[in-house]
């Protein structure tokens, strides 16, 4: 499946990843869904419109009951840039039934010769927004959740993960020298290069900076071994407007600590969705 996924983004080949997808499957990416035959077609040529043939310099891959997540770490056909693009899969590792996809689309412009509004304009119109499907007021009849009560106390990794989260759910910043290996390498959307502990505390705090009532919500977990996928969103209002911005975030822990975070949104998708945010400014 990781050769599968590889080779459709890497070579156009694009039967071999076909034949595994149940004919009911979606691809979800830039806030979109889309089914039928014909959805590897439209992302797999907006794919090479803008980025080309590229090299895969490093992937992960995280394996945990019928969740197959899979990390590309992809450099440009023009060499102007590295790509981070995550797939996470729903699959008996035979078929694959659902496919939830995240690209950095400021690394993608980065890296692209096209200019911002026209990688903007070409990708998919994001789905409407339901708001009571997200609101926080309305989810707060039951615990909130926390890593811990998704994989259980019991688990190895619960502590540390708890502390990782309430570094976003409680803007509890003192974790990240606490949880985090003191060279801990950290990949944060929009920046070409892995970056060192401060981006992250600065990254978390510009976001809650520009929000009120900010909200973090978990949606799934996946631990294989010291690697751990995790799909969460952040919600919250921006002035008169309420934002809901899905990240997936990848951690490597090695010893306790935290040696590789690389914590990925779609940019360009959410800037498309909330053209008057600068919450990326």
């Amino acid at each position: 499946m990781l050769d599968s996924i590889i080779n459709a983004f890497t070579k156009g080949d694009l039967a071999d990843l076909n034949a595994k997808m149940l004919h009911s499957a979606y691809w979800a990416q830039h806030n979109a869904k889309l089914y039928g035959p014909e959805k590897l077609n439209t992302i797999l040529a907006n794919w090479f419109t803008l980025a080309g043939k590229c090299t895969v310099l490093d992937y992960q891959t995280v394996k945990h009951n019928n969740h197959y997540v899979v990390h590309l770490t992809l450099e440009s056909e023009n060499k102007n840039g590295t790509i981070n693009y995550i797939f996470w899969l729903e699959t008996d590792q035979r078929v694959i039934k659902s496919v939830q996809a995240l690209v950095d689309t400021a690394q993608l412009a980065a890296a692209s010769m096209y200019e911002l509004k026209q990688i903007s304009d070409s990708l998919l119109t994001a789905d409407p927004l339901i708001i009571s499907d997200y609101d926080q007021q309305d989810h707060l009849q039951d615990d909130i959740a926390w890593p811990s009560k998704l994989i259980g106390k019991n688990n190895e990794q619960a502590e540390i993960l708890d502390g990782w989260w309430a570094i976003w759910s409680q803007k509890q910043l003192a974790n990240i020298d606490k949880f985090y290996n003191a060279d801990a390498v950290i990949n944060l959307s929009s920046n070409k290069h892995p970056q060192k502990k401060a981006l992250l505390f600065e990254f978390v705090l510009s976001k809650a900076n520009k929000l009120t009532r900010s909200f973090t919500q978990l949606e799934d977990i996946a631990i294989d071994g010291q690697q751990v996928a995790i799909k969460w969103f952040l919600d919250g209002d921006e002035a008169s407007t309420k934002i809901r911005l899905p990240f997936i975030t990848l951690l490597t822990i090695e010893n306790n600590k935290i040696t590789n975070d690389t914590t990925i949104c779609d940019i360009l998708a959410f800037n498309k969705s909330f053209p008057v945010s600068a919450l990326f400014i």
